[in-house]
């Protein structure tokens, strides 16, 4: 270190840290004596340790404001839910998982909500926690077929395997949303949660022996199964409320049950005509008409005696269907003997040609009904219970031929005649014309 200053001899040298580098500084002159250097000496750098570029710039990576509204969102549904705090952290982290996966990064943001759905549906299916897909897709307010695809595709990307849910796992969970308490409804009108259950699950277990809840939504038949559970139980006083008038005074979720109203009241139609069909072989009602609108006071009746009514229903029908068989095979033989009496006898006149009307009876068009309809052989016919994808088929597609247009074919004289005016026309055209002159 220099004692001395160069320029004026001063012994007043110090050292000077401004710009965060050392520096000899005269204080009577205020020159720079001597000054560090920017770069570091052979020595320093053998002597130092390598720092690699990652780490010297790392920082931590927050999360971006959409997931951290995801995660307000996702905690505050699985609380609505009553999901344990083991289910929440798990949604929460599965919810994580999926939205920095590469197919979900780059999606709108419509999407990226109902995906904190499906992560809650996912985890609950996990758990055996009774949770149907619409109940969410309601709270979300989306759409089931776009929740669906969504879960769909989570389930793929990130391969999960989970189980599906019974739905008598969710009749417990799905009597709680009606409010029908003794304290909330009058007392003709009210009726606690666990008689409903148990009412819902015998007519659940009646409905799946006779096919009706193969291959259908859960919710629609949720709804159709507690409004006529609700009705049989006391049936003198509830007869006369409909489906929409139940969900009122239950004050059901009003987007659930209007979304899917036309679907619940087919399945009540469904569970009504196989009560009748049960209620007509009771012994003590034989002869009496049982019709949808009365066969609720008879439902006690009908699932404590379920077993033998289906024994008892399916034989009838087998029987029924044995006498018509014998007694179109009488009337074809009758028939046969007829016509060969008939031939035999000459007759004076014997008609060339078979009438339209004739030939259509003998010879019957295609069985193949166009209305979904089964035809009369069709072997479901034989059987008075029969799942709805055979009771009722769809329609088959018919492709319509294109017509090929070249611009060659030939215009018939009417077509022409047609883009000519007649004297009428023109005369009004004319007038219309001169009047728009006019003004």
């Amino acid at each position: 270190m220099p004692s001395n200053c160069p320029e004026c001899g001063s012994s007043r040298v110090v050292e000077d840290d401004l710009y965060s580098q050392r520096q000899l500084v005269c204080e009577d002159c205020g020159s720079v004596v001597s000054e560090g250097h920017l770069t570091t000496s052979l020595s320093d750098e053998t002597q130092g340790t390598n720092v690699p570029y990652h780490a010297s710039t790392e920082v931590i990576k927050k999360p971006c404001r959409n997931l951290i509204i995801g995660f307000i969102r996702v905690r505050a549904l699985c609380r609505i839910l009553r999901l344990s705090n083991d289910m929440e952290s798990e949604v929460a982290s599965l919810f994580e998982r999926a939205y920095n996966h590469p197919n979900f990064l780059h999606v709108a943001l419509t999407k990226k909500e109902v995906l904190g759905g499906c992560c809650i549906l996912c985890v609950s299916r996990q758990r055996n926690w009774p949770i149907a897909m619409g109940t969410v897709a309601y709270l979300l307010g989306a759409d089931n077929s776009v929740m669906g695809a969504v879960y769909l595709e989570l389930m793929k990307s990130l391969n999960i395997k989970a189980t599906t849910t019974s739905i008598t796992d969710l009749m417990e969970s799905f009597c709680y949303d009606f409010k029908l308490g003794p304290n909330q409804v009058d007392e003709v009108l009210s009726e606690t949660p666990q008689r409903l259950v148990d009412r819902m699950s015998a007519l659940i277990e009646l409905a799946s022996d006779t096919w009706i809840v193969t291959g259908r939504q859960p919710l629609p038949l949720l709804m159709g199964t507690v409004y006529v559970a609700w009705q049989s139980l006391n049936p003198t006083a509830r007869m006369k409320y409909c489906f929409t008038k139940f969900c009122k005074i239950g004050k059901a979720p009003e987007q659930s049950w209007r979304k899917s109203r036309e679907t619940a009241l087919m399945r009540v139609s469904e569970l009504l005509e196989v009560l009748c069909k049960l209620g007509r072989e009771l012994p003590w009602l034989r002869g009496v008409a049982v019709e949808p609108n009365t066969v609720t006071t008879l439902v006690d009746d009908i699932l404590k005696h379920r077993r033998a009514l289906l024994l008892m229903a399916v034989k009838k029908y087998e029987q029924q269907l044995q006498n018509e068989l014998l007694e179109s095979q009488t009337t074809e033989c009758d028939n046969d003997t007829s016509e060969s009496n008939r031939s035999e006898s000459p007759s004076p006149e014997t008609p060339a040609v078979m009438s339209s009307d004739q030939a259509e009876r003998e010879n019957p068009a295609d069985e193949e009904a166009t209305d979904g309809q089964l035809p009369p052989t069709h072997w479901g016919k034989r059987h008075l219970f029969i799942p709805p994808c055979v009771k009722s088929r769809k329609r088959q597609r018919v492709d319509v031929p294109q017509l090929e247009v070249t611009g060659n074919e030939d215009i018939s004289d009417s077509e022409i005649e047609s883009y000519i005016r007649s004297p009428d026309e023109i005369k009004l055209y004319l007038k219309a014309q001169k009047e728009l002159k006019q003004t």
